[in-house]
């Protein structure tokens, strides 16, 4: 029987998340609990309910589908969490999409099969396939299986991680990742404890650990406005980097993400704003030129 691994998306014909055309394979659970993530609805491995409230059309469907969880009234749709199995039979009769199942438990038959349908465009523009979430590596069996596949097959691989997974986990994939993109999200351990959860500590000997290896690393450091973003800050990513070797090729600087607050209500989660806004060009400039003078990598 082929392995399973539960799936919030997969994403087809994506110009993000590596070169060329790519399939992002979207897989859910995460041990972090980033304040500025932009995917809360992967955070937890088990299906839930999203509610989007907005597309609601009042049609009044989904209470009668589902009376004991389900109700609406002049102020719109509301969901009863307690008890709910999270079956779907409320959003499989929701035209209007307001309710939506999240995460469905995936072979790797099946993800493959959904990979290879656009293997012309990877051949065509030097794309191929990411896999992404969440935390796609605490599935590393449900990973190395579809890319060990997708790399007889001729088709490139990427990970995008933060890392903060066993060893073991990481190094089950490595004959069969072209790429790998890795977060570092705060210098300072306890801070980064504070809004991610955990501290940093395995997640930076974790990519030390690969730096060693015979890929290609891009670290990626999502800019959060007034959290990572001070000189102490800076000094400290460099410090970090400087440790790393041969396989780190490139240092991202990341945006700050203002656009994510919908899909916390959505996921019935508490959002956090640190900006109304991204960053200009002009500030991620002088920020990518200051890292790069102090660690010598690209910096981009």
């Amino acid at each position: 029987m082929s392995v399973t691994a539960p799936v919030t998306n997969i994403a087809r014909c994506s110009l993000h998340d590596g070169p060329g055309v790519r399939t992002v394979v979207y897989l859910k659970g995460c041990p972090l609990r980033c304040q500025w993530c932009h995917n809360p609805e992967t955070w937890d491995a088990r299906p839930q309910m999203l509610l989007l409230p907005q597309k609601c059309i009042g049609c009044g469907a989904c209470t009668e589908r589902c009376p004991a969880h389900r109700t609406l009234d002049e102020n719109g749709p509301h969901y009863r969490r307690e008890s709910c199995s999270v079956c779907g039979a409320c959003a499989d009769v929701c035209t209007a999409q307001a309710i939506q199942r999240c995460g469905e438990e995936k072979t790797a038959d099946e993800v493959f099969d959904t990979i290879m349908r656009d293997a012309h465009y990877y051949r065509a523009t030097g794309g191929g396939v990411t896999f992404s979430g969440g935390e796609c590596l605490l599935y590393p069996t449900f990973v190395g299986e579809i890319a060990r596949r997708c790399r007889e097959a001729g088709v490139s691989c990427a990970i995008e991680s933060a890392f903060a997974v066993p060893w073991e986990h990481i190094e089950a994939t490595i004959p069969y990742i072209d790429l790998f993109f890795a977060d570092l999200k705060i210098p300072d351990p306890e801070k980064h404890r504070t809004y991610t959860g955990q501290d940093n500590q395995r997640i930076i000997e974790n990519i030390r650990r690969l730096s060693h290896k015979d890929t290609h690393i891009t670290i990626r450091i999502p800019v959060i406005p007034g959290i990572n973003d001070a000189e102490e800050d800076i000094c400290g990513f460099a410090e970090i980097l400087k440790t790393m070797g041969p396989a780190v090729k490139e240092v991202e600087l990341l945006k700050y993400n203002h656009l994510a607050e919908s899909k916390y209500h959505a996921a019935q989660e508490t959002y956090h704003a640190f900006a109304d806004a991204p960053q200009s060009d002009e500030y991620m400039q002088a920020m990518q030129n200051r890292l790069a003078g102090m660690t010598g990598l690209t910096c981009i």
